[in-house]
């Protein structure tokens, strides 16, 4: 942590401390040189606020390319609700096929991911990693939160799941948590304490018992990441 860049082979530690839907991704794109033995795992990656999950196609490209099942779950970030689209999520899990189903969550993805695993277990195996997604609260959400303009621009999901309710993570699976320390984004505006990732503070990322580690990227950033992509494959092979 400390704000430092990962390196080439990062080191991971552990800290203790709109209507709902989706658009399938292109699970089916396997090429033949990739290991044969990941061809039965899927990962979803579930997107952030104001986004739709195409952000998230470069990523799940470079998954694909290392031998995963990639599915993209599409939800309602701004204008919908939190437990809507954590019940979506959980359909949408249960239905993808793969004898494993990790989980990805891009900054309000990963807060409906624990919604999801807070209400109640899924059957399907698999790992879970988060990638700026604050855990811990937002001090850029609650600044928004506190004029009118700010409430509608972030919307219903964020104001349940994050500044009304502190997100919890229930436990009970493998928890990656990646954040970045390249400060590009309305966390300059906003006059956030740094480190952060231009949205989001790294220490807002932290989840008591996970993995973590820190990226020289911003919040955007982490989904373009030819690093943080081969630290997904490594983690989820892994398991």
């Amino acid at each position: 942590m400390n704000g430092k860049a990962v390196p080439e082979h990062p080191v991971i530690s552990t800290f203790n401390h709109q209507a709902m839907g989706y658009t399938p991704g292109r699970e089916d794109a396997v090429r033949g040189n990739l290991v044969e033995s990941k061809k039965n795992e899927a990962v979803v990656l579930i997107h952030g606020l104001w986004m739709t999950g195409t952000e998230m196609r470069v990523l799940g490209g470079r998954l694909e390319e290392s031998g995963f099942r990639v599915r993209y779950f599409r939800y309602r970030s701004w204008r919908g609700g939190l437990a809507q689209a954590a019940d979506a999520l959980r359909e949408f899990v249960e239905a993808t096929e793969g004898e494993r189903v990790h989980l990805v969550g891009h900054s309000l993805g990963g807060v409906v991911i624990a919604k999801m695993l807070e209400k109640a277990p899924i059957s399907r195996p698999g790992r879970v990693a988060m990638l700026g997604s604050p855990m811990g609260g937002s001090a850029s959400a609650r600044i928004l939160s506190r004029c009118r303009i700010g409430r509608w621009l972030v919307g219903g999901v964020i104001r349940e799941g994050i500044v009304e309710h502190a997100p919890k993570w229930p436990g009970g699976r493998e928890l990656l948590v990646v954040a970045g320390d390249i400060p590009l984004g309305s966390g300059l505006l906003l006059g956030i304490r740094k480190p952060h990732d231009g949205v989001i503070r790294v220490e807002e990322t932290r989840v008591e018992g996970a993995r973590t580690v820190t990226v020289r990227a911003s919040h955007v950033g982490l989904l373009l990441s030819r690093k943080v992509a081969a630290l997904l494959s490594g983690y989820f092979r892994a398991g």
